[in-house]
């Protein structure tokens, strides 16, 4: 199995080389001078998703060959400790907080090439010790590939966890066992978990659906979430009894009910889009979400906007020369930033829109990174994201903030 935010990585690599030291930073009078944070740099570790409760207190999960953990700060990153984390997961890729008081860390536990079972990890003081939560009964065996990629809190109770797992319902048009272009022998299905109960037991919302990876999940205090990612599409016989597909964006909404007792289900997006990475909730049926398109060897920027809960997406022109945008985070409805895995020039850049994406800026360039993945904003306009320096054996973490 290959994540699109690896994809992306690997032809980057081959695009660029390997690359250097980080470089400086341009200021903004908007968004202030972003600069990188005093987060531990190992070789071998990457950094997943950061989340900040307040502007001081702040975590961000990281892997690191083979084995995951988490970090939180309570001085807005100027230093990091690390949590205390039970249940030994091998990895853990996003992080979400709605308060102090509940913060849920979610990953894989095993081998994602022969079996995995999925890891939800909750902590209830503000991420210092981090404890496994049980999984369903249904998932609870695992299987191979099985892995949490995104979470999403709606209110201190209330949270959704999405990801994959090995379904026996292959996609539409497609034969086992080379399902994807990638010729994986399993096919895969999104995953969305539910808890009503601040993380003490989960429900399978949905499950099954023709989809192989989710990306990103946000909602807003409204309890509105939407789920991003990767679709299967376009099948076609290579004839050796197998089928070569394709890729298209992908997102997905909860019925008019939501909760457990209506499932999942895609929605509609804009032609041309290959993947969306990333998603943001900041109004009560307003989320935006940010990807690439198929147009190039890595794809243009893409900026998508629905106003009605999912019902209908529309394109948003996206960043000037942007490139694989990979996360977005907003402040207020019309202030957001974007982070590009690849920008103009090749340069991982933050862009700025105060008009709700009407237009965009950049307010920040990072040219000696490889990538800058993961964002997320507070309301007071402290934001963090997470970044790489290199690529292969001796690429390290970063983390930059404004």
């Amino acid at each position: 199995m290959i994540r699109v935010t690896r994809f992306v990585r690997v032809v980057a690599a081959l695009a660029l080389g390997t690359l250097g030291l980080v470089g400086s930073v341009s200021p903004s009078a908007a968004a202030g001078p972003w600069h990188l944070v005093g987060a531990p740099r190992v070789p071998g570790r990457i950094y997943g998703q950061p989340v900040c409760a307040t502007p001081a207190l702040c975590a961000v999960v990281y892997n690191e060959r083979g084995r995951a953990g988490v970090l939180f700060s309570t001085n807005g990153g100027r230093s990091w400790r690390a949590a205390e984390v039970t249940g030994a997961p091998t990895g853990l890729e996003a992080l979400a907080c709605s308060s102090d008081s509940l913060c849920v860390a979610v990953g894989y536990r095993g081998s994602l090439e022969t079996r995995s079972t999925m890891v939800l990890e909750r902590s209830s003081d503000g991420g210092r010790t981090f404890t496994p939560m049980a999984l369903p009964a249904t998932l609870a065996s695992g299987g191979r590939g099985d892995q949490l990629e995104a979470v999403a809190c709606a209110s201190s109770t209330s949270c959704v966890a999405t990801g994959q797992a090995t379904t026996s319902t292959p996609p539409p048009t497609c034969t086992p066992p080379t399902c994807t272009s990638i010729a994986s022998p399993v096919t895969y299905g999104f995953v969305v978990l539910e808890t009503t109960d601040a993380g003490v037991t989960w429900t399978v919302s949905s499950s099954g659906n023709p989809y192989y990876s989710a990306n990103g999940a946000s909602c807003s205090t409204t309890g509105q979430c939407q789920v991003v990612g990767v679709g299967i599409t376009n099948c076609t016989p290579t004839g050796s009894g197998s089928s070569r597909c394709g890729a298209a964006g992908a997102a997905l909404g909860p019925g008019p009910s939501g909760g457990s007792t209506t499932a999942w289900s895609p929605e509609r997006l804009p032609r041309g889009v290959f993947a969306l990475n990333g998603v943001t909730c900041p109004g009560a049926t307003t989320c935006l979400a940010v990807g690439q398109s198929a147009d190039s060897t890595l794809g243009h920027g893409v900026v998508l906007e629905t106003t009605d809960a999912g019902a209908t997406w529309r394109a948003l022109r996206p960043p000037v020369d942007s490139n694989s945008l990979m996360s977005i985070s907003c402040l207020t409805m019309r202030t957001c930033f974007v982070t590009g895995g690849l920008g103009r020039g090749f340069e991982p850049v933050v862009y700025e829109t105060t008009n709700a994406g009407a237009s965009w800026h950049v307010v920040a360039r990072f040219p000696g990174l490889s990538n800058l993945v993961r964002s997320t904003c507070t309301p007071s306009g402290f934001c963090l994201a997470t970044g790489t320096v290199g690529f292969g054996p001796g690429e390290y973490g970063v983390l930059v903030t404004n």
